[in-house]
Formats: structure tokens, C-alpha cells, sequence
């Protein structure tokens, strides 16, 4: 399954539920009226949200083969420095876990 089929699986399952709210986040650079603009923070994960109780989510999406890379696993680490939940998910199954794992219903 690719990542992007991951990603759209997970928004699927957990965008709006009434607990939750997440959204895609994009990182690169775009061209604009000839000039590159970047946008995104390096190494922030794909799917970033908000949880009932005030703590930040970040969910890193990368295929069965795929790998963090350095990137972002710093951003992990301020992350949960700050608090927040980060996951790195294969699959809708390993978001469920996690959550689950942290003491959130799923």
C-alpha cells in the first residue's frame, strides 16, 4: 500500500471524529510568479492535529519498506519533548495502537 493510500486511509478513519481533528500537512517548495517559495517545516510529519484534551498529534506515514529520515526524527523528539503524541504508522491498525497505548478510546 503506498503512503498516500495510508495517509488518505487514517483522514479516512480519524479526521473528524468528535474527539479528534487532524489534517493533512505539506512540506516542499512551489514556484510562484517566478519565484520558489518553500513551505512546511523540515521533517514534520504528514498528518498533524489536535486531540480532545489539548495535546498536539502528529502522525508520520511511510509505507511498508519506508523509513524516518533524520529529519524527521528530530521532529519526533520535539514533539514529545513538548508533549505531544507522535506516531509513526504503516497502516489505520497502528494509529489505533498508538492511540490506544496512550489511553485514548478508539
Amino acid at each position: 500500500m503506498s503512503e498516500k493510500s495510508i495517509q488518505n486511509a487514517i483522514l479516512r478513519a480519524y479526521a473528524t471524529r468528535p474527539d479528534m481533528r487532524l489534517w493533512r500537512q505539506n512540506t516542499g517548495a512551489a514556484r510562484f510568479k517566478g519565484q520558489v517559495v518553500h513551505f512546511g517545516v523540515p521533517g514534520q510529519a504528514d498528518i498533524t492535529g489536535i486531540l480532545h484534551d489539548g495535546r498536539r498529534i502528529e502522525i508520520e506515514v511511510k509505507s511498508e519498506t519506508g523509513r524516518q529520515s533524520p529529519e524527521q526524527q528530530r521532529y519526533q523528539c520535539m514533539i514529545e519533548r513538548f508533549g505531544g503524541i507522535y506516531i509513526l504508522a504503516r497502516s489505520v491498525e497502528d494509529v489505533a495502537a498508538a492511540l490506544r497505548a496512550k489511553g485514548y478510546e478508539v
